[in-house]
């Protein structure tokens, strides 16, 4: 049992040795990873030398101090109690800010302190005023020099401020999530600052959201996290004259650019700032998180957060968040997150998030996501996906998704859901709902509803008010007959008609049936146009035009045509059903070394006109007639 007891003892002994060694060695790990001047201490002086002080300071610390003792009274007694105080805060109370300190590796600097006629340095902590804990990524700033500062990971802070007048400096405190702080100081003051801020959740909804929408609006650049920082903390805004900078940040307006709208404002390679008033220049950007209301100028790009009123140039890109007005001049693109009312010229694209109401001019195209309501020049495409209010001229393609109020006219397509206008292209024209005005294109024209005309080599509708002029207009609700008739040449014959009755196309193909079994039988094919006008509901009257090819069997002579003319009347005993007569106007041509064969065998006309020209050419003219059955 004794032995037994002996080592249950040793066993607790050890436990205990291990979990003191853990504790301190976790404690020193701390230590270690904590900033010299942010270790907190414990430690009462009572009638102490300053030198034996700063040597118990620094045991306990586990640094060592660096200074000349030229500067420093070490004789000098002092008494004081801290408990766990910052070594930051000990060094204040021991000399009463008449020595500045700084860590360096695991030494404390101390030197006299920096301040001088022209300027103070504040230093201090900022705090939470119900919990007592210090705050880290707090805006600390004068809003007369626009010094400023941001606490770090412990709640530290240290600005400089340039004198300007004998009285008190005001530092601005601000941070997201709490009431917005002013404190003065007077400018001969030493010590550290402790500066308590209220917790204020009502700010937070409102700023957070205004913060959270310009920042995801805004395009980000690269930036240091205290200049975002202070964008995010400081919702004041502050105003300057003018300003010069150098690149963003590195100018007289300092740290605070992102938060300070200036008139007037220079930019040597680039700058950055909330707004401007009246000018910004910059050799080769400018940035503006917020609203530009003046001229901008850039070597390459202008990027404008908020809205611009104003006029913008920039070598290669304008960007705005918001909306612009007034006039833009890129020579690559100007893009606009929302409704322009400007007009916009850009070598190669103008892009619009919204609406666009200005003129736009582009080398290459224009893109506006919403409705184009000033008039749009494109080398290659305007495109708007909703209604289009002004006229679209491109090199290739127009492409308004919803309707057209104004013309369009491209080298190839135009596509408008509706339009209230013409349509001109070299291609292709269409439009799925209605058009009110003229389709013009060299190959199709397609649309639901005309009120106007078609003019094209094919021409499709559903319903039309209007004519359709091309080599095939196919309209599902117009003018549709498929004719059997025969004439005093050719006794059998069939006809298509297609179109409206104003005006229609025919194709047409007959033959003699008394050549079909001789060794060419000899047939026709042609094409022409006609008009119906309708006398009442069941007659109508036929003016028709028509040329065919005369076919000696499958030999194509080079002049072989018989060309008619036709007036008739129509009568419609039924529905689906009509009756034709009428005479024509013939006009036979043909190469006198090419005679076709059989074509008056059967009956010979009383010409009218026979003779022969020098070219040989042999022109034949008679009176003559046609009776037909047409079915509708």
């Amino acid at each position: 049992m004794a032995v037994g007891h002996h080592r249950s003892n040793l066993l607790k002994r050890f436990a205990v040795i291990c979990i003191s060694m853990t504790a301190v060695l976790f404690s020193l790990l701390v230590q270690a990873e904590t900033p010299l001047l942010e270790r907190t201490i414990t430690l009462s002086l009572e009638q102490e030398r300053v030198e034996i002080a700063l040597r118990k300071i620094s045991q306990q610390g586990d640094f060592t101090f660096s200074y000349n003792p030229a500067i420093l009274d070490v004789s000098r007694l002092v008494s004081f109690s801290f408990a766990g105080n910052t070594i930051r805060e000990v060094l204040d109370k021991l000399f009463d800010g008449a020595v500045r300190y700084k860590a360096r590796g695991n030494y404390v600097i101390l030197t006299k302190s920096t301040a001088t006629p022209s300027n103070s340095v504040y230093s201090g902590y900022v705090i939470d005023e119900s919990t007592g804990k210090r705050l880290k990524n707090v805006s600390v700033y004068d809003p007369i020099t626009l010094s400023s500062a941001v606490t770090d990971d412990y709640g530290f802070f240290q600005i400089e401020v340039q004198k300007l007048t004998a009285s008190e400096v005001k530092l601005a405190v601000n941070k997201l999530n709490y009431a917005d702080t002013v404190i003065y100081v007077s400018p001969s003051r030493d010590g550290l600052l402790r500066i308590p801020i209220a917790f204020h959740p009502e700010k937070f909804e409102t700023i957070a959201d205004s913060v959270s929408r310009k920042l995801k609006r805004f395009w980000k650049m690269s930036i240091d996290a205290l200049q975002s920082q202070n964008m995010l903390n400081i919702h004041d805004t502050l105003h300057r004259i003018k300003q010069i900078s150098v690149i963003p940040f590195i100018g007289t307006n300092h740290r605070l650019s992102g938060n300070v709208i200036n008139d007037y404002s220079f930019n040597i390679l680039g700058g950055y700032a909330l707004g401007v008033e009246k000018l910004e220049i910059g050799t080769y950007f400018n940035i503006d998180r917020g609203n530009v209301n003046g001229t901008q100028l850039a070597g390459i790009f202008n990027v404008v957060g908020g809205r611009t009123d104003a006029f913008q140039f920039a070598g290669l890109i304008n960007m705005n968040i918001d909306s612009v007005k007034g006039a833009q001049l890129a020579g690559l693109i100007n893009f606009n997150g929302n409704s322009t009312r400007a007009f916009s010229g850009a070598g190669l694209l103008n892009v619009t998030y919204h609406d666009s109401h200005g003129a736009h001019f582009a080398g290459l195209g224009n893109f506006t996501i919403g409705s184009q309501v000033g008039p749009h020049f494109a080398g290659l495409f305007n495109f708007s996906t909703r209604r289009s209010r002004r006229a679209q001229f491109a090199g290739l393609l127009n492409f308004t998704g919803a309707g057209s109020e104004g013309s369009q006219v491209a080298g190839l397509i135009n596509y408008s859901q509706t339009i209230r206008g013409a349509q001109v292209s070299g291609l292709l024209n269409i439009a799925p709902g209605t058009v009110d005005g003229a389709q013009v294109s060299g190959l199709i024209n397609y649309a639901t509803k005309i009120h106007g005309v078609q003019v094209g080599f094919l021409n499709i509708s559903d319903s039309i008010r209007g004519v359709p002029v091309g080599f095939l207009s196919i309209v599902r609700q117009g003018y549709h007959q498929l004719e059997v008739s025969a004439d005093e040449v050719f006794y059998t014959n069939i006809a298509f008609r297609t179109g409206v009755h104003q005006f229609y196309n025919i194709f047409t193909a007959g033959a003699k049936p008394n050549t079909f079994n001789d060794k060419k039988t000899v047939w026709t094919f042609g094409y022409g146009f006609g008009t119906a006008p309708r006398l009442n509901r069941r007659l109508s009257l036929n003016f028709d035009l028509t040329t065919n090819q005369i076919m000696n069997g499958s030999g194509f002579d080079s002049v072989n045509s018989l060309h008619k003319l036709y007036t008739g009347v129509e009568f419609r005993p039924g529905k689906r059903l009509g009756l034709t007569v009428g005479v024509t106007v013939n006009a036979y041509m043909t190469d006198i070394k090419n005679t076709s064969e059989g074509l008056f065998t059967a009956y010979t006309p009383g010409f009218v006109l026979d003779k022969t020209y020098s070219n040989d050419l042999n022109v034949k003219m008679w009176l003559g007639g046609k009776v037909g059955i047409r079915f509708l």
